[in-house]
């Protein structure tokens, strides 16, 4: 544990290691003589760790510290490991009885020495022979100077006449309890299981916590990430459901990124409009979480939840430096309230997504930027040629065809020379949106060089590639562009009939393109 990201700012190992031994107990001097330092060195480390931490003592730093997952508690063994053992007989074995074994079976400062009760059957009685602890059904067995080794006697049974005969026979040494202490002893027991347990879940969430942020730091893709983000918020707040959308800052609406628990109907509305009102502008404009235990009993149900039976939502916006990145939802199925310390964990999840969301979005851009034509955003030259050999090994090994459509703007120069270079931009920004739009999701396009583009079609033979290039030199020729008319040649070669290897396939391409500009332009050949 290196290093801890969170809001207020990041711990350096250096920092943490000061932080352990403060929770030890050492003074500022002792820990300034470990390190080599002065006290005052000490004391400077100390005063930026609380403001990290937003405390102003060293108690609170440790508390903050150990809550945040920057520490480990102290072990519950360790606790106890110096804690007197008390030595008990139970006269008793009811439904009294099993809960106080089952309490002291989890506490080592209480060792049971022996159990009675005149029902062998009583339910006490199997978890005492379970844990090898000597049975009777007679309690005088027990109340013999040989066998009477023990601190405290707790009568269960409810009984005034058992009551004064354990009186009578017990030592005054011996502690006599009877059901109202016995009451008492197991409700302070009882909470401080429930403190332990409530610390171990604290741990273990930020340990999850600590897991998730191991496991995106190595992330590099959206949809990656937004799985992870999502898998990791339903686990921690026990929910079967959740999504994670995207603000499109540009067209300024949402994008589904990963959902899980959902119907692939559900999936398929992968991108909607911010309604005012809706749920999702509901929760863009909080500040932290919300959570809505029935959505049905709010005043606008969203129909696509209410369709998936969804009942309870906690959402919450994914920010970053004031600046909208998108929303994290966990949902269940059925009606619920959650727990304060859900809300708690889920904010601190929130905030390791909305960083976690900038930094892949960064690298894909600059991925992006690598791979794309910085002025039509299709594929450049080096990648599409690594695409089209991809495509074309796959087609080999699974023997379907596979056609390339080399394409070039008809009378492009003279364009340039007549309005200029900015124009001829303007062209060819408008003429790549229109074979992109017309391709479909598994085609490739890219910008092969000038005026000239290509596109990859997996799977088309070269009847349907002749099609789409008719297609889109209808579209292109028809298009009010700026200036004049303006239309584009094309040719097609087909895998396995053209060419089998890629220079064979593009040279065919090239050669029927300039063929077709020979016969008059606006014309593709095949």
């Amino acid at each position: 544990m290196a290093r801890r990201k969170r809001e207020g700012g990041l711990l350096t190992s250096k920092e943490i290691e000061i932080l352990r031994w403060v929770q030890e107990g050492k003074t500022n001097e002792e820990i300034g003589m470990i390190l080599g330092k002065s006290r005052y060195t000490v004391k400077y480390h100390l005063k930026n760790i609380m403001k990290k931490l937003n405390v102003t003592n060293r108690a609170q730093a440790v508390s903050q510290a150990i809550g945040l997952g920057f520490l480990p508690p102290l072990p519950f063994d360790e606790e106890l490991k110096d804690a007197i053992v008390f030595r008990v007989g139970i006269v008793g074995c009811g439904k009294g009885g099993e809960a106080i074994l089952n309490l002291f079976r989890e506490n080592p400062s209480v060792k049971v020495m022996w159990v009675a009760d005149r029902d062998p059957s009583a339910h006490g009685v199997a978890i005492a022979k379970n844990m090898n602890i000597p049975f009777s059904e007679d309690y005088r067995t027990f109340l013999t100077t040989d066998k009477l080794d023990v601190d405290v006697v707790i009568n269960l049974t409810g009984s005034v006449e058992i009551a004064e005969d354990l009186r009578r026979r017990i030592p005054p040494t011996i502690e006599l309890m009877g059901g109202l202490s016995a009451k008492i002893m197991w409700q302070l027991f009882e909470e401080r299981r429930r403190r332990v347990e409530e610390r171990e879940r604290v741990l273990k969430e930020h340990e999850a916590l600590y897991h998730l942020g191991l496991v995106i730091e190595s992330i590099d893709s959206l949809k990656d990430a937004g799985y992870a983000i999502v898998d990791y918020a339903t686990k921690l707040t026990n929910t079967p459901a959740g999504t994670l959308a995207l603000f499109d800052e540009k067209k300024e609406d949402m994008v589904l990124v990963a959902a899980k628990g959902f119907s692939s109907e559900f999936k398929k509305h992968d991108r909607w409009e911010i309604r005012k009102g809706g749920l999702t502008s509901t929760i863009l404009n909080q500040n932290g979480p919300l959570y809505i235990p029935d959505i049905r009993e709010t005043r606008d149900p969203n129909p696509l939840l209410l369709k998936e039976g969804v009942r309870s939502i906690l959402g919450a916006p994914l920010m970053v430096e004031g600046r909208i990145v998108g929303i994290l939802y966990v949902n269940d199925f059925k009606t619920r309230r959650f727990r304060a310390e859900d809300i708690s964990l889920f904010s601190l999840l929130t905030i390791y997504a909305g960083l976690t969301i900038e930094r892949v979005k960064k690298i894909e851009d600059i991925r992006l930027l690598s791979i794309t034509d910085g002025l039509t955003g299709l594929y450049n030259q080096r990648y599409f040629m690594e695409q089209m050999q991809k495509e074309l090994k796959r087609a080999q090994r699974h023997h379907h065809p596979v056609s390339i459509i080399m394409l070039d703007i008809d009378w492009f120069k003279n364009y340039n020379d007549e309005f200029g270079h900015l124009e001829g931009n303007r062209i060819l920004k408008i003429i790549a949106r229109l074979i992109k739009k017309n391709s479909r999701i598994t085609d490739t396009v890219g910008r092969f060089g000038g005026e000239e583009f290509c596109v990859v079609m997996p799977q088309i033979k070269k009847e349907g590639a002749l099609a789409f290039g008719r297609r889109v030199l209808k579209e292109i020729a028809s298009y009010p562009m700026p200036n004049r008319q303006v239309t584009v040649s094309a040719g097609v070669a087909t895998y396995p009939t053209d060419g089998k290897s890629l220079p064979a396939l593009i040279k065919r391409a090239d050669v029927r393109l300039y063929k077709a500009k020979r016969e008059g332009k606006n014309k593709i050949v095949g």
